[in-house]
């Protein structure tokens, strides 16, 4: 007697079309309402979204505006991370515009900037943490001693606001670092920078990032 497995599509019936669509759309949904809470998925979508062609990279703009859409969400915090990597002037173009016909709620940003530090200009550390978008911060830390300048460096370009002590703990003396006024930690990182520049000749690179927050106080400094 000849007997065939039957599946369980084959006992229930075709799956209807509505139905199919819905799950299949459910992870793309999650990944995106992800994006907006997790820098790991934010960062996840950036990189798959770049290593796309041209035409796909299009085709997944319009889907997540189609499903943000649909699902009532704003879609500019998960379009910022895409127009961070888009190479493409005229896409870059269309991701900028969808997020400005959204009103950019999703990029709005309550927190501000917060300092960690241990030690004195001569021996020590800092953790510095500024607002992007949504609940993003970028980090930048820093490890630094009398003989060699800045010895360790650090830098988050989308951390959570909330994993502040996870990324201390990367940095040498990072248990010792404390909650501190930032105008005070950036003097202090500041003194050491200017060390680090006499040793070496250079400040070190990251240092760039932040720029705009040491500029004030190394001008002050040189004032003084």
């Amino acid at each position: 007697m000849y007997t065939r497995a039957v599946s369980s599509s084959e006992r229930t019936g075709p799956r209807p079309l509505a139905k199919a669509k819905a799950a299949s759309a459910e992870p793309f949904s999650a990944l995106l309402a992800a994006a907006v809470e997790n820098p790991s998925a934010a960062q996840g979508l950036a990189l798959a979204y770049a290593a796309l062609d041209r035409p796909q990279r299009q085709r997944l703009i319009d889907a997540v505006l189609a499903d943000t859409r649909s699902a009532d969400m704003d879609p500019s915090a998960v379009l910022a991370p895409l127009l961070g990597v888009e190479v493409d002037l005229e896409l870059a173009r269309y991701i900028a515009s969808a997020i400005s016909a959204s009103g950019g709620a999703g990029l709005r940003c309550d927190a501000s900037c917060r300092a960690l530090l241990t030690g004195d200009a001569t021996e020590g550390g800092a953790l510095l943490a500024r607002p992007l978008y949504g609940r993003f911060v970028e980090v930048l830390g820093l490890a630094w001693n009398r003989e060699q300048g800045v010895v360790h460096t650090l830098f988050e370009p989308l951390a959570s606001a909330g994993d502040l002590e996870r990324h201390a703990r990367k940095l040498p003396w990072g248990a010792q670092l404390e909650e501190m006024p930032v105008a005070f930690a950036l003097d202090t990182i500041v003194m050491a920078l200017w060390h680090h520049r006499r040793l070496h000749g250079e400040l070190p690179e990251l240092v760039a990032r932040f720029a705009d927050l040491f500029e004030a106080a190394m001008f002050a400094s040189r004032e003084g």
